[in-house]
């Protein structure tokens, strides 16, 4: 009932916007001598409509004043439509905003993705399937497309500026499991991405951040910040650009890789300690291939909580609260090792990457 009332209003005042070109025109017709051209009779109509009542330029005929009458009627109804449909609008939409900042008061292990970019829908669904309703966007403003995301997927919404401490708060950024910052590309982009890392970190000291950035100059400043993940842009466009022209087909086979479902991070596997060629075998017979290794793939969170249970439950503690201090001092970080040699050893946190075999094939 509400949309068909705002679609009756706006068909209202398309028409009435209509009627004001045709009386404008019927105004020159009926008193040329008063009204020499359509702009004359356009100026004395939206004068007349919005009831300015200057006096300049007023009907001298019956039939003139009788449409002048018309237009001063419709113009009121066109009022009162114009301002229910501003009201109505601005009612639902502070209603929505309202609404979606009560959902977040018990948010927990949620994604917390800061800015917003026309997102493809797969990629949404595959957050959703990890984190289901836990996900919010803080963005400045509640545009249409941003409204229409929301609701579709059923997203949760913080409005402002993600760099400010207060917005972060309101999404529960202190709670979060992860935090994903997207750069806007505006003038000082990079250095608001880094401000909202410095911002988030002091709020949660464990949260998984991953930030975008253009300039690489920012890369020592991110990782001194301790963002646990970057993304260049620009030095993805400029590599696939390059290796388009030196090995024509290059960029076809990036974007494949990223968008099969098949290519995965595995973070539990049986292979801990054993060569990568036997992990290699292993995995074929299994109808996966074996891409690569990447070591230290744990966060502090879950490194605490390791050595929480030696100590509880006992065992060896020492090489671990060594390796957690290391990651709090940024002394080491993931390392992407692709396809090493046959007698490489994966190490203890070390996640594989692996490519499943679809109908024969790879994908």
């Amino acid at each position: 009932m509400k949309k068909f009332e705002l679609s009756l209003a706006t068909v209202y005042l398309v028409a009435y916007t209509f009627f004001l070109l045709v009386a404008s025109e019927l105004m020159v017709w009926i008193e040329p001598a008063n009204y020499r051209n359509f702009f004359d009779g356009l100026w004395w109509a939206i004068v007349t409509a919005t009831t300015v009542g200057y006096g300049d330029m007023v009907p001298h005929t019956e039939a003139g004043k009788f449409l002048a009458v018309l237009i001063i009627i419709g113009g009121v109804i066109a009022v009162a439509a114009f301002t229910a449909l501003m009201t109505s609008r601005l009612v639902a939409r502070t209603f929505f905003s309202r609404k979606r900042y009560e959902m977040l008061d018990t948010l927990e292990n949620h994604l917390v993705i800061c800015g917003f970019k026309s997102p493809r829908k797969e990629v949404l669904e595959s957050f959703k399937r990890h984190y289901g309703d836990r996900i919010v966007i803080v963005y400045p403003e509640l545009s249409p497309e941003l409204e229409k995301t929301l609701e579709e997927h059923n997203l949760k919404f913080a409005q402002g500026e993600y760099n400010d401490e207060a917005v972060l708060k309101e999404a529960r950024v202190e709670k979060a499991d992860k935090v994903m910052i997207l750069n806007m590309h505006d003038q000082f982009a990079d250095a608001k991405v880094l401000e909202t890392v410095i911002v988030i970190r002091s709020l949660n000291p464990t949260v998984y951040i991953i930030a975008e950035i253009n300039d690489a100059k920012y890369e020592n400043y991110l990782v001194k910040s301790k963002c646990n993940e970057i993304i260049m842009s620009e030095e993805y466009n400029r590599f696939l650009l390059s290796k388009s022209i030196t090995e024509p087909g290059m960029s076809k086979v990036v974007r494949n890789l990223l968008r099969t479902q098949n290519f995965q991070i595995v973070t539990r596997h049986p292979f801990v300690g054993k060569a990568y060629k036997e992990a290699f075998d292993s995995s074929l017979e299994k109808g996966e291939i074996l891409l690569g290794v990447i070591r230290n793939y744990i966060t502090e969170a879950e490194l605490k909580k390791i050595v929480l249970q030696k100590l509880h439950f006992g065992g060896e503690t020492e090489k671990y609260k060594t390796l957690l201090n290391q990651i709090k001092h940024n002394e080491i970080e993931m390392e992407v090792i692709i396809n090493p040699e046959d007698d490489f050893l994966i190490p203890e946190f070390a996640a594989i990457i692996v490519m499943e075999r679809k109908n024969g094939q790879t994908a």
